[in-house]
């Protein structure tokens, strides 16, 4: 927590400095903080979806993520050009609204360490959409460590239960169609609002998309569902999930995108299927010596990616 206050207060929190030698701990100590509260929404989804439903979820998700922003809208409003007002809403949408919606459908079918899983795609498609679109160039050593990672993954996937998971199921290909936008809104962040302050782009991000959400809403019977007195914990799970899994991470994996990289940043998601694994566990699902096999080639897959590169 004290590395989140000095963040939030820290003058680096709104002129960048790339070349700042304490942001390498910066970016790592952000790195485990994300992974640890991605990898439990994946649980909290699984929770909250045997009350709402995936489009209500999704869509509530997001409408509490803005109502936790809003004291920055406005500034926000104010300080940010408006030529930027359109990647803004992109990545409302590619790294948000979208998402939100195709994992709570994932998370509906799949157990919370396979979805985690999943997400683990995220950074081959930074790579692929940053070189074919955002002319970024591919290092040897964030191939190997993205096979070598995506590997892991691949090893908790087809170990993640007893069924097993095939990329022919149309719940992974979904789950990788969210990984695909994530490419998308990562390589835009970086590209096109590098020098936003990350507490107001992502709250004018999702002024936009709340709108949209707060809408989709009204044709639902969420609010019903979730002001029962019989639902509250749910209720909890989702406000915990919309201001801390949401608002504060993405806030923070913005900061994180300023000073250090895509590739970096996107790395996250080779940690949360570890964490979503563990949450699992003691959620009753199975572990084997193949999960812990999984959770060690991704860590050096992380490893690999990031090699001479924070």
């Amino acid at each position: 927590m004290p590395l989140i206050i000095r963040i939030y207060s820290s003058k680096s929190f709104n002129v960048i400095e790339k070349q700042n030698s304490s942001n390498g701990l910066y970016s790592w100590s952000i790195l485990i903080f994300l992974a640890i509260i991605w990898g439990l929404s994946f649980l909290f989804i699984k929770k909250i979806v045997v009350v709402l439903t995936p489009i209500e979820l999704g869509a509530g998700r997001v409408f509490f993520a803005s109502l936790f922003l809003i004291p920055w809208v406005l500034k926000g409003l104010k300080t940010i050009p408006k030529e930027k007002y359109k990647w803004l809403i992109g990545i409302g949408l590619l790294g948000n609204l979208f998402p939100a919606f195709i994992f709570s459908f994932v998370g509906s079918k799949l157990n919370s360490s396979l979805a985690g899983t999943l997400n683990s795609t995220t950074p081959i498609f930074v790579l692929i959409i940053g070189a074919l679109f955002f002319a970024s160039r591919i290092k040897k050593f964030q191939i190997i460590g993205i096979i070598v990672g995506f590997t892991g993954s691949l090893i908790l996937v087809f170990t993640g239960s007893s069924e097993g998971v095939n990329f022919a199921n149309p719940y992974a290909l979904l789950a990788m169609s969210a990984t695909l936008m994530y490419g998308f809104n990562v390589n835009i962040v970086s590209k096109y609002l590098g020098e936003l302050k990350p507490l107001q782009m992502t709250a004018v991000a999702f002024f936009f998309v709340g709108i949209l959400a707060m809408v989709v809403l009204s044709f639902t019977d969420f609010y019903t569902k979730i002001l029962a007195p019989e639902n509250r914990v749910v209720l909890y799970y989702l406000i915990c999930l919309a201001g801390v899994n949401t608002s504060l991470a993405l806030v923070l994996f913005n900061y994180m995108l300023q000073i250090s990289s895509p590739v970096f940043a996107s790395s996250v998601t080779y940690l949360i299927p570890i964490v979503a694994t563990v949450a699992g566990l003691f959620d009753g699902e199975l572990i084997s010596i193949w999960h812990y096999l999984g959770m060690s080639v991704i860590l050096v897959g992380v490893y690999l990616i990031n090699k001479k590169e924070a």
